[in-house]
Protein backbone atom coordinates (compact mmCIF):
# COMPACT_ATOMS: atom_id res chain seq x y z
CA UNK A 1 0.00 0.00 0.00
CA UNK A 2 2.87 2.18 0.85
CA UNK A 3 4.26 1.59 -2.46
CA UNK A 4 1.25 2.47 -4.33
CA UNK A 5 0.65 5.94 -2.87
CA UNK A 6 4.03 6.55 -2.98
CA UNK A 7 3.95 5.72 -7.12
CA UNK A 8 0.40 8.26 -7.10
CA UNK A 9 2.61 11.01 -5.29
CA UNK A 10 5.21 10.44 -8.07
CA UNK A 11 2.63 10.44 -10.62
CA UNK A 12 1.18 14.00 -9.45
CA UNK A 13 4.22 15.94 -8.56
CA UNK A 14 5.59 14.71 -12.02
CA UNK A 15 2.35 15.93 -13.78
CA UNK A 16 2.38 19.56 -11.83
CA UNK A 17 6.14 19.78 -12.94
CA UNK A 18 5.95 18.58 -16.41
CA UNK A 19 2.71 20.75 -16.73
CA UNK A 20 4.59 23.84 -15.69
CA UNK A 21 7.25 23.20 -17.84
CA UNK A 22 5.27 23.29 -20.54
CA UNK A 23 3.63 26.26 -19.82
CA UNK A 24 6.99 28.19 -19.92
CA UNK A 25 8.12 26.44 -23.02
CA UNK A 26 10.70 24.41 -21.84
CA UNK A 27 9.17 21.29 -22.76
CA UNK A 28 6.83 19.99 -25.81
CA UNK A 29 3.85 18.12 -25.20
CA UNK A 30 6.06 15.20 -26.10
CA UNK A 31 9.09 16.28 -23.57
CA UNK A 32 6.46 16.74 -21.05
CA UNK A 33 5.01 13.15 -21.48
CA UNK A 34 8.39 11.78 -21.08
CA UNK A 35 9.14 13.45 -17.89
CA UNK A 36 5.99 12.49 -16.48
CA UNK A 37 6.67 9.10 -16.79
CA UNK A 38 10.17 9.49 -15.83
CA UNK A 39 9.18 11.22 -13.05
CA UNK A 40 6.50 8.82 -12.16
CA UNK A 41 9.37 6.14 -12.02
CA UNK A 42 11.68 7.87 -10.36
CA UNK A 43 9.56 8.32 -7.31
CA UNK A 44 7.50 5.91 -7.46
CA UNK A 45 10.36 3.26 -7.50
CA UNK A 46 13.03 5.43 -5.92
CA UNK A 47 13.20 6.67 -2.11
CA UNK A 48 11.39 9.48 -0.72
CA UNK A 49 13.81 12.08 -1.61
CA UNK A 50 14.41 11.19 -5.14
CA UNK A 51 11.21 13.65 -5.73
CA UNK A 52 13.94 16.18 -4.90
CA UNK A 53 16.55 15.04 -7.17
CA UNK A 54 14.80 14.70 -10.02
CA UNK A 55 12.29 17.89 -9.38
CA UNK A 56 15.47 19.98 -8.46
CA UNK A 57 16.82 18.80 -12.18
CA UNK A 58 13.53 19.77 -13.97
CA UNK A 59 12.49 22.80 -12.35
CA UNK A 60 16.13 24.07 -12.25
CA UNK A 61 16.69 23.80 -16.20
CA UNK A 62 13.20 24.94 -16.43
CA UNK A 63 14.00 28.54 -14.49
CA UNK A 64 17.45 28.86 -16.14
CA UNK A 65 15.65 28.39 -19.84
CA UNK A 66 12.57 30.80 -17.97
CA UNK A 67 15.52 33.40 -17.43
CA UNK A 68 17.32 33.16 -20.93
CA UNK A 69 14.19 33.83 -23.13
CA UNK A 70 14.43 37.14 -21.78
CA UNK A 71 17.56 37.96 -23.60
CA UNK A 72 18.48 37.17 -27.46
CA UNK A 73 19.48 33.68 -28.39
CA UNK A 74 21.81 33.55 -30.87
CA UNK A 75 22.72 30.01 -30.26
CA UNK A 76 19.15 28.93 -31.31
CA UNK A 77 21.14 29.50 -34.83
CA UNK A 78 23.28 26.94 -34.53
CA UNK A 79 21.61 24.41 -32.47
CA UNK A 80 19.56 21.49 -34.64
CA UNK A 81 16.37 21.74 -32.16
CA UNK A 82 14.88 25.18 -30.58
CA UNK A 83 15.18 25.87 -26.80
CA UNK A 84 12.03 23.37 -25.84
CA UNK A 85 13.21 19.66 -25.04
CA UNK A 86 11.42 16.96 -26.58
CA UNK A 87 10.98 13.41 -25.28
CA UNK A 88 13.90 12.55 -27.08
CA UNK A 89 15.60 14.51 -25.20
CA UNK A 90 14.55 14.00 -22.19
CA UNK A 91 15.00 9.94 -21.95
CA UNK A 92 18.23 10.99 -23.62
CA UNK A 93 19.47 12.30 -20.29
CA UNK A 94 17.09 10.34 -17.77
CA UNK A 95 16.95 6.53 -19.09
CA UNK A 96 20.86 5.09 -17.70
CA UNK A 97 19.46 6.53 -14.52
CA UNK A 98 16.12 5.34 -14.37
CA UNK A 99 17.51 1.98 -14.79
CA UNK A 100 20.28 2.45 -12.19
CA UNK A 101 17.47 3.27 -9.74
CA UNK A 102 15.49 -0.03 -10.86
CA UNK A 103 18.15 -1.90 -10.26
CA UNK A 104 18.83 -0.16 -6.91
CA UNK A 105 15.31 -1.09 -5.96
CA UNK A 106 15.45 -5.04 -7.00
CA UNK A 107 19.04 -5.05 -5.98
CA UNK A 108 18.96 -3.21 -2.63
CA UNK A 109 21.98 -2.74 -3.68
CA UNK A 110 23.40 1.41 -2.54
CA UNK A 111 25.95 1.13 -5.85
CA UNK A 112 23.12 1.48 -8.08
CA UNK A 113 21.61 4.44 -6.62
CA UNK A 114 24.81 5.53 -6.33
CA UNK A 115 24.86 5.35 -10.07
CA UNK A 116 21.39 6.87 -10.64
CA UNK A 117 22.41 10.34 -8.27
CA UNK A 118 26.09 10.35 -10.21
CA UNK A 119 23.62 10.22 -13.90
CA UNK A 120 21.29 13.18 -12.72
CA UNK A 121 24.42 15.31 -10.86
CA UNK A 122 25.63 14.49 -14.69
CA UNK A 123 22.26 15.26 -16.73
CA UNK A 124 22.26 18.87 -14.60
CA UNK A 125 25.97 19.57 -14.76
CA UNK A 126 25.88 19.14 -18.59
CA UNK A 127 22.30 21.03 -18.79
CA UNK A 128 23.91 24.08 -16.40
CA UNK A 129 26.84 24.39 -18.22
CA UNK A 130 25.06 24.42 -21.87
CA UNK A 131 22.27 26.62 -21.12
CA UNK A 132 24.39 29.03 -18.48
CA UNK A 133 27.37 28.90 -20.79
CA UNK A 134 25.58 30.61 -23.88
CA UNK A 135 25.40 33.47 -21.39
CA UNK A 136 29.47 33.85 -21.37
CA UNK A 137 30.92 37.24 -22.29
CA UNK A 138 33.59 35.23 -24.20
CA UNK A 139 33.61 32.94 -27.01
CA UNK A 140 33.36 29.74 -26.09
CA UNK A 141 36.50 27.67 -27.72
CA UNK A 142 37.12 24.04 -28.98
CA UNK A 143 37.56 22.02 -26.47
CA UNK A 144 40.72 20.16 -27.90
CA UNK A 145 41.85 22.35 -30.80
CA UNK A 146 40.69 25.77 -28.92
CA UNK A 147 39.35 27.61 -31.59
CA UNK A 148 36.50 29.58 -31.01
CA UNK A 149 32.98 28.08 -31.82
CA UNK A 150 29.63 30.14 -31.95
CA UNK A 151 27.56 30.14 -28.50
CA UNK A 152 25.94 26.58 -28.16
CA UNK A 153 28.00 24.75 -30.53
CA UNK A 154 28.55 21.46 -29.22
CA UNK A 155 32.37 20.93 -27.97
CA UNK A 156 32.62 24.24 -26.94
CA UNK A 157 34.27 25.08 -23.38
CA UNK A 158 33.88 28.90 -21.58
CA UNK A 159 34.90 29.35 -18.31
CA UNK A 160 31.42 30.49 -17.25
CA UNK A 161 30.10 26.58 -18.44
CA UNK A 162 32.75 24.81 -16.80
CA UNK A 163 31.92 26.37 -13.26
CA UNK A 164 28.19 25.94 -13.93
CA UNK A 165 28.67 22.67 -14.78
CA UNK A 166 31.11 21.81 -11.43
CA UNK A 167 27.85 24.23 -9.51
CA UNK A 168 25.39 21.67 -11.53
CA UNK A 169 26.56 18.60 -9.89
CA UNK A 170 27.82 19.82 -6.63
CA UNK A 171 23.74 21.28 -6.44
CA UNK A 172 22.49 17.69 -6.81
CA UNK A 173 25.15 16.02 -4.83
CA UNK A 174 24.36 18.41 -1.67
CA UNK A 175 20.88 17.78 -1.52
CA UNK A 176 21.48 13.96 -2.09
CA UNK A 177 23.92 13.96 1.04
CA UNK A 178 21.47 16.67 2.90
CA UNK A 179 18.33 13.73 2.85
CA UNK A 180 20.76 10.75 4.06
CA UNK A 181 21.60 13.35 6.67
CA UNK A 182 17.69 14.07 7.66
CA UNK A 183 17.46 10.35 6.97
CA UNK A 184 19.95 8.99 9.48
CA UNK A 185 22.34 7.77 7.01
CA UNK A 186 25.54 7.59 7.00
CA UNK A 187 27.11 9.77 4.27
CA UNK A 188 31.19 10.29 3.81
CA UNK A 189 32.47 12.71 2.13
CA UNK A 190 34.64 10.99 0.18
CA UNK A 191 31.04 9.33 -1.20
CA UNK A 192 30.21 13.06 -1.88
CA UNK A 193 33.55 14.36 -3.62
CA UNK A 194 33.61 10.86 -5.97
CA UNK A 195 30.09 11.42 -6.65
CA UNK A 196 30.26 15.10 -7.73
CA UNK A 197 33.51 14.50 -9.42
CA UNK A 198 31.54 12.04 -11.86
CA UNK A 199 28.75 13.87 -12.24
CA UNK A 200 30.89 17.27 -13.39
CA UNK A 201 33.40 14.41 -15.59
CA UNK A 202 29.84 13.33 -17.52
CA UNK A 203 29.50 17.07 -18.42
CA UNK A 204 33.48 17.00 -19.61
CA UNK A 205 32.58 13.78 -21.34
CA UNK A 206 29.49 15.25 -23.07
CA UNK A 207 31.75 18.34 -24.50
CA UNK A 208 34.70 15.61 -25.69
CA UNK A 209 32.01 13.53 -27.53
CA UNK A 210 30.00 16.90 -29.15
CA UNK A 211 33.74 17.93 -30.07
CA UNK A 212 34.88 14.42 -31.79
CA UNK A 213 32.06 12.31 -32.57
CA UNK A 214 28.73 14.69 -33.08
CA UNK A 215 27.79 15.23 -36.23
CA UNK A 216 28.48 19.31 -37.12
CA UNK A 217 27.38 21.00 -40.52
CA UNK A 218 28.37 23.84 -42.09
CA UNK A 219 26.45 26.23 -43.76
CA UNK A 220 27.08 27.09 -47.52
CA UNK A 221 25.47 30.68 -47.70
CA UNK A 222 27.05 32.10 -43.92
CA UNK A 223 29.71 29.62 -43.51
CA UNK A 224 28.56 29.40 -39.98
CA UNK A 225 29.74 25.77 -38.23
CA UNK A 226 25.89 24.75 -37.08
CA UNK A 227 24.33 21.26 -35.90
CA UNK A 228 21.14 21.79 -38.28
CA UNK A 229 20.88 20.39 -41.44
CA UNK A 230 19.21 22.96 -42.96
CA UNK A 231 20.26 26.38 -42.53
CA UNK A 232 19.07 29.60 -44.25
CA UNK A 233 16.87 27.02 -46.49
CA UNK A 234 19.39 25.90 -47.63
CA UNK A 235 21.23 22.27 -47.45
CA UNK A 236 24.19 22.21 -44.74
CA UNK A 237 27.43 20.00 -45.79
CA UNK A 238 28.40 17.29 -43.19
CA UNK A 239 32.10 18.94 -42.51
CA UNK A 240 32.50 16.63 -39.17
CA UNK A 241 31.92 13.95 -36.64
CA UNK A 242 29.77 11.33 -37.38
CA UNK A 243 26.48 11.21 -39.49
CA UNK A 244 24.54 8.88 -37.26
CA UNK A 245 25.57 10.94 -33.74
CA UNK A 246 23.37 13.78 -33.11
CA UNK A 247 23.02 15.54 -29.55
CA UNK A 248 21.00 13.86 -27.79
CA UNK A 249 23.28 10.17 -29.01
CA UNK A 250 26.11 12.12 -27.29
CA UNK A 251 24.01 12.52 -24.27
CA UNK A 252 22.27 9.03 -23.63
CA UNK A 253 26.06 7.74 -24.61
CA UNK A 254 27.54 10.04 -21.70
CA UNK A 255 24.96 8.96 -19.36
CA UNK A 256 25.70 5.24 -20.11
CA UNK A 257 28.96 5.76 -19.39
CA UNK A 258 29.13 7.93 -16.16
CA UNK A 259 26.21 5.67 -14.46
CA UNK A 260 28.33 2.45 -15.44
CA UNK A 261 31.46 3.93 -14.21
CA UNK A 262 30.26 4.85 -11.22
CA UNK A 263 28.50 1.46 -10.57
CA UNK A 264 32.20 -0.45 -11.60
CA UNK A 265 33.95 2.17 -9.57
CA UNK A 266 31.76 1.25 -6.27
CA UNK A 267 31.38 -2.22 -6.60
CA UNK A 268 35.12 -2.46 -7.57
CA UNK A 269 35.77 -0.15 -4.36
CA UNK A 270 33.95 -2.40 -2.05
CA UNK A 271 35.43 -6.12 -3.14
CA UNK A 272 38.87 -4.42 -2.54
CA UNK A 273 37.53 -3.07 1.03
CA UNK A 274 35.86 -6.46 1.74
Amino acid sequence: MVFFYQFMLGLFASIFVAAAAFVFQWLTVSGALAAILCGTLVIGFGPWYSIFLIGFFFASSGIIGLLKKMRSQPELAVLAKGARRDAKQVFANITPSIFALLLAFWTKEPLFLWGFVAGIASCTADTWGSEIGVLSPSQPRHLLTGKKLPPGLSGGVSWLGTAASLAGSLAITGLFATALWLNGKPFSFDLWLTLTALGFGGSLLDSLLGATIQVRYQCPVCHQYTEKKVHHDVATKQVGGLSFVTNEGVNLLTSIVIVILTVCFFYLKMSTAS
